[in-house]
């Protein structure tokens, strides 16, 4: 619980230096649901899952903070974002 509590102050933290939330396709769409879940459930691996599905629902999405961007080329919304997709494996090795 502590854990869950100390991530929440985080995040909220965090917004305070940048403008990202769920659904600019940055990492924020996983850690955002992971903060979440955490807190609602105490399980990590109900809240690994749900930054998994945050992260893929990245997919698709039309960037509006980060590097996609600014970067140009084709099939970025093929895939999920990077940042997204990285925290939410990392958080899967928890």
């Amino acid at each position: 619980e502590i854990w869950a509590m100390a991530l929440d102050s985080s995040l909220k933290s965090l917004g305070k230096y940048t403008p990202a939330q769920p659904g600019d396709r940055t990492l924020i769409d996983a850690l955002h649901p992971f903060v979440q879940t955490l807190l609602k459930t105490g399980s990590i691996d109900d809240a690994s899952a749900a930054a998994q599905k945050g992260a893929q629902g990245t997919k698709g999405m039309k960037a509006s903070l980060g590097r996609t961007v600014y970067v140009g080329g084709q099939g970025f919304q093929e895939v999920p974002d990077p940042g997204a997709h990285g925290l939410a494996e990392l958080l899967l090795g928890l």
